[in-house]
């Protein structure tokens, strides 16, 4: 399974989401502002997309995760069993 969070992380959907996809042993990619959580979380498990990172100005090395780009999340997409979308 796969989870698309892209709600800021200081938000309880963010929190729920992520402690829900962990416990699921789940798949997360963090998109929009969701990726701030990249920089704290210490998760190198999470798929990060990259543009999402250059449009808010995070560097590289300020994140824990792997870095996707939109094709690397569409075969992510297709791969997973089931995906949910966490807005």
């Amino acid at each position: 399974m796969l989870f698309l969070i892209s709600s800021s992380p200081d938000t309880k959907e963010f929190k729920t989401s992520y402690t829900l996809a962990k416990n699921m042993n789940a798949d997360v990619c963090l998109m929009q502002n969701a990726v701030y959580a990249s920089r704290y979380l210490n998760d190198n498990s999470l798929y990060i997309l990259h543009d999402e990172i250059n449009l808010r100005g995070i560097s590289e090395n300020e994140i824990s995760g792997t870095l996707i780009d939109y094709n690397k999340l569409v075969d992510l997409m297709t791969g997973s069993d089931r995906v949910a979308g966490i807005f």
